[in-house]
């Protein structure tokens, strides 16, 4: 069994809604956004300490939701279209819509290593806007990135924030087009 050592590179980018009615999660069809360029995802966490006896009695780390800036190319129309609330132009043309409701979505991507290809994905996650920085051309030309904002609170039922899986995994081969939602096993 390979063992990766180093992982490095973001690519094949996959994007779909989650849904969750209160009783039962299910999933859209997956999108392929190209040109990923980064995710950084910072997961909250705080320290509750309690003190006693002048000393430190006990504590515990309370995890929060991943959040970060998720770094393309550039997003195309039908990304802008179908996950950020844009609206087509009678004169052509898309716009950004104030208060556009966004859906729920996941977000799965591979990283290569030494060893393999693994595969991410984050679940239940909120789109903030995308940022874009305009710039003129100096002395060469710099190729521009866009950022979204992202917060990933975890899939509901199963608790699942983020997973990734190797080459020889069952989800592996269908995260990308037909992904199942997460069940988590059961302690015996």
């Amino acid at each position: 069994m390979a063992n990766n050592k180093v992982e490095f590179g973001i690519s094949n980018l996959h994007i779909w809604e989650y849904v969750d009615d209160g009783e039962n999660v299910t999933f859209g069809e997956p999108y392929h956004q190209y040109g990923a360029v980064g995710f950084a995802p910072e997961q909250d966490s705080e320290n509750n300490v309690f003190y006693a006896d002048n000393i430190s009695f006990w504590s515990e780390y309370t995890e929060g939701p991943f959040e970060g800036d998720l770094t393309v190319a550039k997003f195309d129309d039908a990304f802008k279209t179908r996950f950020m609330g844009y609206k087509a132009l009678q004169n052509g043309g898309i716009a950004q819509v104030k208060g556009a409701v966004k859906p729920k979505v996941c977000i799965a991507f591979e990283i290569e290593g030494d060893a393999e290809k693994r595969r991410a994905c984050f679940y239940n996650c909120s789109l903030g806007v995308i940022g874009r920085e305009y710039n003129t051309i100096e002395d060469s030309k710099e190729p521009a990135t866009e950022t979204l904002g992202i917060t990933c609170v975890g899939d509901r039922p199963s608790g699942a924030t983020k997973a990734t899986f190797k080459p020889d995994d069952a989800e592996y081969s269908v995260l990308f087009d037909n992904p199942t939602v997460p069940e988590v096993e059961s302690e015996s």
